[in-house]
């Protein structure tokens, strides 16, 4: 029997008085795995916090010379040939007598540069007609609350994951300088992104007929898509492509009969022009090879590889070859800016729906960080990261029985 004042380890009701028992329980708790779930979040947490801040500092420097001048963008190129058109007639929307006079109304003091000049389709100032009564300013800001929404309809559309992992796509579109760069522009690159993708969908929604009449969108920026329908067809989606045939024919048929052989005929003149201004073919192969045959001969193989590899590739999914075509695009253009990389965002949700291997989606990352970057490491590096990436679409994919339903 023990007594009361005897040395007894033990406390109320057997358990040990020290807290040496608690080491044991405390190194369980903190040498436990973390679970999977709470690493995944943090780290979409924090790469979510990296992008809303990096996209804040971009955007702030990107959006400075429209702070100081709303005109300071390239709509303001195609409020000119609105104008132009409304005043003296669409005849004349490509006179350079004209754009110079309106021009200097417009932005007084101003040099009028080799860049100032209304080089779009014509569909491109019809588009902008019922914003002109706004004034070029307003008409601007109501350009750009429509391109901004036309990129949160594509990333709708064709964004892949669930959840925040989806919503990241958004942040990361906002956050990219190619993308940001095209919207402080008023560039339609990111209408014609949304035009592209709607065409996806609405062919997989069993519509290749309106998907194609669609498609016509790219009219507004044609080089940024244009291989796209030649894609298809070598991928055996006709369909597509002979709705996007009639619907360019109309349009083109319009726009002839609009402008005449007068404002044909100035086309022609700025069209050659613009191809001798260097800053026009600085993210081509042109800065590779050099300018004139070379960089058409590059044109012609990318769009024959192109071609052939939607052949070889034709029961693959949808998504897979119009991503195919956007890069075949990039890779064959003659004339392409900085600004134009953003259709590639676009190619890349397309591309994941494929389920590439983790390998390939990591390569994604080197496209972006040297578009990023493009300024500062120049146009090797991105033309070098998308020609790898468009080896990547355009070599078939062999893959088991299995695969291929779990990807279906």
């Amino acid at each position: 029997m023990r007594s009361a004042g005897g040395n007894n380890a033990d406390g109320p009701h057997g358990r040990p008085r020290s807290g040496e028992d608690l080491r044991p329980r405390l190194e369980r708790l903190i040498l436990r795995p973390i679970d999977n779930s709470v690493l995944r979040n943090l780290g979409l947490a924090a790469l979510a916090w990296f992008l809303l801040i990096a996209g804040a500092i971009t955007a702030w420097w990107v959006f400075a010379p429209i702070r100081q001048d709303a005109l300071d963008n390239d709509l303001t190129l195609v409020y000119i040939g609105t104008r132009i058109g409304l005043d003296h007639g669409w005849a004349h929307i490509y006179s350079l007598d004209l754009q110079h006079q309106v021009f200097a109304q417009l932005r007084p003091g101003v040099p009028f540069g080799d860049g100032e000049r209304f080089l779009s389709p014509p569909p491109a100032a019809w588009l902008l007609v019922p914003l002109t009564p706004a004034g070029p300013q307003a008409a601007f800001f109501v350009w750009l609350a429509l391109l901004v929404a036309a990129l949160v309809s594509a990333w709708w559309l064709a964004a892949p994951g669930t959840g925040l992992a989806r919503y990241l796509w958004l942040l990361g579109a906002f956050a990219w300088y190619p993308i940001l760069y095209s919207l402080s522009l008023g560039q339609p690159v990111v209408l014609v992104m949304l035009g592209v993708i709607a065409c996806w969908r609405l062919a997989e929604s069993g519509k290749p007929y309106v998907a194609g009449a669609v498609l016509g969108l790219s009219v507004l920026k044609p080089q940024v898509a244009l291989a796209v329908p030649l894609v298809l067809l070598a991928a055996g989606r006709w369909r597509i492509t002979a709705a996007w045939v009639v619907t360019m024919g109309l349009l083109g048929v319009a726009s002839l009969a609009v402008v005449g052989m007068q404002g044909v005929n100035d086309y022609r003149s700025l069209l050659s022009e613009a191809q001798g201004v260097v800053n026009n073919r600085f993210f081509t192969w042109a800065y590779v090879v050099g300018p004139g045959p070379a960089s058409y001969a590059v044109e012609v193989v990318v769009i024959v590889l192109g071609v052939v590899a939607a052949y070889l590739n034709r029961g693959a999914g949808l998504a897979r070859i119009v991503a195919l075509g956007l890069l075949t695009s990039m890779m064959s253009a003659t004339y392409w800016h900085l600004q134009d990389f953003a259709i590639l965002a676009g190619a890349a949700w397309l591309f994941l729906r494929d389920q590439p291997p983790n390998w390939q989606r990591a390569w994604l990352a080197v496209v972006a960080i040297t578009a990023e970057l493009a300024w500062p490491l120049g146009p090797l590096p991105i033309l070098l990261a998308v020609a790898v990436w468009f080896a990547m679409v355009a070599i078939p994919r062999h893959e088991s029985k299995p695969a291929l339903a779990a990807r279906a």
